[in-house]
């Protein structure tokens, strides 16, 4: 970071060691990696809340959309109202599902873990496994977030057997602080047209999310659209 400087004659210097007492330098910036993204076959796939409003889910299917990612709530309270349409009528559609939840680090954890839990305990075989949509740190360091991340990640994991996804995009952690966060598959965000930016130490996506303006009919209005790394059978192996 670099230092303001005051002058006045005479007291430049006193201003600055005055200064250094109360100026606490930032965190290095972390330079986000990027990574081959030309990873082969991909398959296409959207994430989606209330706010698609009612979706035509067959139709969604005949456009070639392979996945969805349907959000079971925001923090604790916020129920999402459409999730056990669009969670039914997904299965319904031949659509490979998976349940995320907007993560709220200052919201009681264990709540927010139980919520979704409470929504997967009928989780199928061909199911994704839970995601934790990590977007915003609430005032807290990036380090605290990710270990309260690691609360709700160690609850799920131990009440329905699977290995939770971590969605986020390297902005949140561009001071650092991602590291305990890593060994979990990677469900980057990133809108961009060439390779997606990865916060340390993650070096391979799972799941892309590559733009929130897309279009599938369906569904009015834009969409999140993703891309899965790899083909259908290996989408169907990611649970």
């Amino acid at each position: 970071m670099r230092k303001a400087l005051l002058v006045f004659a005479g007291v430049s210097i006193g201003l600055a060691a005055l200064g250094a007492l109360f100026v606490r330098p930032r965190p290095p910036r972390v330079k986000p990696a990027r990574v081959d993204c030309r990873t082969g076959v991909t398959t296409p796939g959207i994430d989606v809340s209330y706010y698609q409003d009612v979706i035509d889910w067959p139709r969604v299917r005949r456009a070639g959309i392979r996945f969805a990612f349907i959000r079971v709530s925001d923090g604790a309270q916020l129920r999402d109202p459409m999730f056990a349409t669009n969670w039914a009528e997904a299965k319904r559609s031949n659509i490979v599902r998976g349940a995320y939840q907007f993560f709220r680090p200052e919201q009681d954890i264990l709540a927010q873990a139980d919520v979704m839990i409470a929504a997967m305990r009928g989780r199928g075989r061909d199911d994704l496994p839970p995601a934790l949509d990590i977007e915003v740190d609430a005032g807290l360091a990036a380090s605290e977030v990710a270990s309260r991340a690691l609360i709700w990640i160690d609850r799920v994991r131990s009440k329905l057997g699977v290995e939770p996804i971590v969605y986020t995009g390297s902005d949140l952690w561009r001071n650092g602080g991602a590291t305990p966060l890593s060994i979990q598959p990677l469900w980057i965000a990133h809108y961009t047209q060439g390779c997606p930016a990865l916060p340390p130490p993650w070096a391979h996506w799972l799941f892309w999310q590559t733009t929130d303006r897309g279009a599938v009919p369906g569904i009015e209005g834009p969409v999140d659209l993703d891309l899965f790394a790899g083909t259908l059978a290996d989408l169907h192996g990611a649970h």
